[in-house]
């Protein structure tokens, strides 16, 4: 099988490759804006001499510029998206370069595409302390509420959903949760918010959907090749930390901060304060926080990756070593005293 990889030079897109190769899967394309990152295939090539790596740089906002890319693929794994930025950069590189993609595999007779998707698109909001979140649980029909991340998510997959009734092809889904490692962010929005020289303690008690980089990327890998058409997983792994216990273990492993523990019913309170101020100042005073979203994001439930197991997906990097791998890696970002 011919895969296509969108996004192949991003932090998850990189070990996708790793995984799909130590799979078996050898006959590869790999998607990158402009060009590869300076000697990943030379590296790749030698760890997987029998691979047959091919590289095509296309920006995928250039609507119908790169049918020839998906020419001869049987699967399309799509990771690219929009991550940071303004909120309508997030949009047009996650949601309209998907809408490019999807158009163009149904121009050229895609058989199979996988969605890289994210937690951000359950809809959580009434769910309660100790309810299980997992591959069952709905999505947002919207997602506007849950800011422009979580609304270009939420529309990516609504729209891959139309495309597939659209053209036919099989979709597969997976939704990560937060996704760690060397090479990725320090500290999630769900573990709290650095600002005025103070680090705001928010998740406290509840679970941090992790998934290492490596773990994620095998469960793509798997999904790509094993999983039934129709299928949408969540992607979380085993023994994950509190938030409490990952930013105690920050603390410990990589830089000390002066940190306030903002309590749920507290954060919930100054939420729904913000969105009165809000209003009060015609907006002028942005509501980042909302009950809706405070409720989406930290409420203390759990998490289940039952659906990767029945397709024969298991953690290959424990939770403790993955943790202590990327503290190492952040210490040594730090400039030095």
């Amino acid at each position: 099988m011919k895969i296509l990889l969108t996004g192949a030079g991003g932090f998850l897109g990189k070990q996708i490759t790793r995984s799909l190769l130590m799979a078996g899967q050898n006959d590869l394309r790999l998607h990158f804006r402009s060009r590869a990152p300076a000697g990943l295939i030379e590296s790749l090539q030698k760890e997987f001499p029998q691979a047959r790596l091919e590289t095509a740089g296309a920006n995928l906002i250039a609507r119908g510029s790169f049918d020839a890319m998906l020419e001869g693929v049987d699967c399309v794994i799509h990771a690219a998206a929009g991550m940071k930025g303004a909120a309508a950069d997030m949009f047009a590189n996650t949601v309209m370069g998907s809408r490019n993609v999807f158009e163009a595999c149904g121009r050229v007779g895609t058989k199979r595409i996988v969605l890289i998707s994210s937690f951000a698109v359950y809809k959580t909001d009434a769910m309660k302390p100790g309810d299980t979140l997992g591959e069952h649980t709905p999505i947002e029909p919207v997602g506007v509420d849950k800011g422009p991340y979580g609304y270009a998510k939420t529309r990516q997959e609504h729209m891959f959903l139309d495309f597939a009734r659209q053209y036919g092809f099989e979709t597969v889904i997976l939704r990560p949760g937060v996704i760690y490692g060397p090479g990725g962010g320090a500290l999630s929005p769900r573990v709290g918010l650095k600002a005025m020289g103070l680090f705001a303690s928010l998740g406290n008690g509840a679970l941090l959907p992790l998934t290492y980089v490596e773990n994620c990327a095998d469960a793509v890998a798997r999904a790509a090749v094993h999983a039934p058409s129709g299928s949408a997983f969540a992607v979380v792994d085993d023994q994950i930390p509190t938030c409490r216990q990952y930013l105690d273990g920050y603390l410990k492993n990589v830089q000390k901060m002066r940190v306030v523990t903002l309590p749920f019913g507290a954060f919930l309170w100054v939420s729904d304060k913000l969105v009165a101020y809000n209003k009060k100042s015609k907006g002028q005073m942005p509501a980042v926080f909302t009950p809706y979203v405070v409720k989406s994001m930290y409420t203390p439930i759990r998490y289940s990756n039952d659906g990767l197991k029945k397709i024969g997906w298991t953690q290959r990097v424990p939770t403790p070593e993955g943790l202590s791998r990327t503290y190492a890696w952040l210490k040594a970002q730090l400039p030095p005293r």
